[in-house]
């Protein structure tokens, strides 16, 4: 982490995108997207396709099947990222779709130093927060926290209001992008028992808004609040035998405002959304870790976990459905809840989960890997992951792997289940989970002063969610179970470290994806839509003195092909992209360093692609600038 902020990386979104393999970028409503090995369906929010955990605790909700809203963290409470690409069901649960992220904090890590740190910058940018560690009698206690917030906004263009919008009262026509977002976090552990706390909450603006049209008028907003809690106990049975326990809960809490019309179509009728959703996973895993069976290292684990949901609530202007349900046109928001609420009814459930991997060392050069887990949705079906790895070490600095593996994402309780409302999809709760097959193969070179890693991918996706068109009259909701869908890559990364202490890193992705049009009778591939097939990031650390260091950081990204929507085959492409981050980094004393970024140093105009088809995209930030101190004690 200590490498990413002497580049001027600001959170854990642009650390992510910094990796092979993935690319980053946010939807109209500025969700922050991470798409790994292009497992992306452009025609949907972002239903995430890997899954996040903080410090080992899984931190998404099941709501959107997103973590979105915890990639502002700062890079500053990071000690280090943990990522694993592919197939990762058989060890994190369903939703490790294409991968698994794991972040782990300084907080928890007691050898660390204590630090306070504050950052402003481009767009009334400031960041402030501090990490302390604390010995209260045999327990060792870690805390961190954070506030940041900015005013920004971005020029989107008149296109983006809507020609059935005749009430605009906004004198600008802007994407508005403030945020406010803050947490606390607590670890304290002893020789028996690790307990995890954090609480996040970010509040933002609607950016583009909800469908892709700014809103009318300013105040609309989104509310995102997570609470976390783990107890974890490891108890040694015998010096080569050990039972791991962990109890917790998940809360998860998300509403917003949005003013999609004030006056539609000169009806005079006022399209507003207000819903509140919150839900409690509570949940046990317990494991038993072995080594006593000779060249074994074996363990097999039980888990469960209860979804409930405590508020259900929508709020609406107007409701016009073709059902039994309520039917009005209001000048202010008309509450609901159960099956009309932002979900058709509360949908509780509970999730069982079996799983046993064993690592079998053939010699001290030859490893092989056996994982397989089953998980019971009340709601869905059994899902059954596995993954089968060899690793052979020729050498110390030689080491090749192959893997295959097969990991399931369950509908998100938005695809499945949401509610018919004005200006939404609608649930489908006949959707099956969607699957990945991954094989992969891997080499690692490794010396004194030089990392080379190179990875082969090839994944075929079954029964892909996404949104649905040209359905029979019959069919529910607004989303189905697609076609296979393959995609296919290679990942080079190079590190050399040099004599006089710079550092080069570069990386080189190409990622090809199959992607057919929603269509339900007539589906038209295209190739990767909405990503880039090649990416190329990178940094290089220069350092001029031993207090006083030039760092540069580039990431490039090939052209978009923007999603035909009315497939006439003349979508947008979108062109290549290439960005130059320079920071100065200067250690006022040992314990004070000062760091001054120029992010996009010449000014690269960024567009992501409209969902829409909108103007020539989403337009993103120019050249900006960012300071940061930090003091270590």
């Amino acid at each position: 982490a200590d490498k990413l902020k002497k580049i001027g990386i600001r959170n854990l979104h642009e650390a992510i995108g910094l990796l092979p393999g993935i690319e980053t970028s946010i939807l109209h409503t500025g969700w922050k997207k991470v798409i790994i090995r292009g497992a992306h369906n452009p025609d949907t929010f972002v239903f995430d396709k890997y899954k996040l955990y903080i410090d080992g605790v899984d931190v998404g909700s099941d709501l959107y099947s997103t973590s979105y809203f915890y990639l502002d963290f700062p890079v500053e409470l990071i000690e280090r990222i943990e990522v694993l690409r592919g197939s990762a069901s058989t060890i994190y649960g369903p939703g490790a779709f294409s991968g698994a992220i794991n972040v782990i904090t300084k907080s928890t890590q007691s050898g660390t130093s204590d630090a306070v740190f504050g950052s402003i910058g481009s767009y009334d940018y400031t960041k402030a927060g501090f990490v302390k560690h604390l010995n209260i009698g045999e327990w060792n206690v870690g805390i961190d926290s954070y506030h940041q917030h900015s005013n920004k906004t971005l020029d989107a263009g008149s296109s983006f209001v809507s020609s059935n919008e005749l009430a605009y009262s906004r004198t600008d026509y802007n994407s508005l992008e403030n945020f406010e977002d803050y947490s606390i976090g607590v670890t304290a552990k002893n020789s028996d028992f690790t307990l995890i706390a954090r609480y996040k909450s970010e509040v933002t603006d609607n950016f583009y808004g909800l469908n892709e049209t700014l809103e009318p008028v300013t105040g609309g907003y989104q509310h995102n609040q997570s609470g976390i809690f783990e107890v974890q106990n490891r108890h040694p049975l015998d010096h080569d035998l050990n039972l791991e326990t962990k109890v917790g809960v998940n809360y998860y809490a998300f509403t917003f405002d949005s003013t999609v019309y004030q006056d539609y179509g000169g009806s005079g009728m006022i399209l507003r959304m207000n819903p509140t959703y919150r839900q409690l996973n509570t949940y046990f895993d317990m494991n038993l870790k072995g080594e006593n069976c000779e060249d074994h290292a074996w363990m097999i684990g039980i888990g469960a976990q209860k979804i409930n949901t405590l508020e259900n609530v929508f709020g609406a202007t107007v409701r016009m459905q073709p059902d039994s349900g309520p039917f009005f046109a209001s000048p202010s928001l008309v509450y609901m809840e159960g099956q009309y609420g932002f979900l058709n009814g509360d949908n509780d459930q509970w999730i069982k989960s079996a799983y046993v991997q064993d690592i079998y060392s053939i010699n001290n050069d030859w490893d092989l890997s056996a994982n397989v887990r089953l998980d019971n949705y009340a709601l869905f079906e059994t899902m059954s992951s596995y993954r089968l790895g060899t690793v052979y070490r020729l050498d110390e600095g030689n080491i090749f792997k192959a893997v295959y593996g097969r990991s399931y994402r369950a509908p998100s309780y938005v695809e499945a289940f949401e509610s018919a409302q004005e200006g939404l999809k609608n649930g489908n709760p006949n959707l099956t989970p969607e699957l990945i097959d991954t094989y992969e193969l891997a080499y690692t070179h490794k010396n004194e002063s030089t990392i080379i890693r190179t990875n082969l991918f090839y994944s075929v996706m079954q029964d892909v969610i996404d949104r649905i068109e040209d359905e029979p009259p019959s069919f529910v909701g607004d989303y189905a179970n697609h076609k296979q869908r393959n995609a296919k890559g290679a990942e080079l990364e190079f590190t050399r470290r040099f004599g006089n202490g710079s550092e080069l890193m570069a990386n080189l992705s190409y990622v090809k994806t199959e992607y057919f049009s929603p269509s339900y009778t007539n589906p038209v591939l295209f190739q990767s839509p909405e990503i880039s097939e090649v990416l190329s990031k990178g940094y290089f650390l220069y350092p001029w003195s031993e207090a006083l260091s030039f760092n540069t950081a580039w990431y490039y990204s090939g052209p978009k092909k923007g999603y035909d929507r009315d497939n006439t085959g003349n979508g947008v492409t979108y062109d290549s992209t290439m960005i130059i981050d320079q920071t100065i980094a200067y250690d006022m004393d040992e314990s004070s360093t000062v760091t001054v970024s120029a992010k996009n140093l010449f000014n690269e105009p960024v567009i992501y692609p409209s969902y829409q088809g909108k103007n020539e995209g989403l337009r993103r930030e120019g050249r900006n600038w960012l300071v940061t101190y930090e003091k270590r004690f």
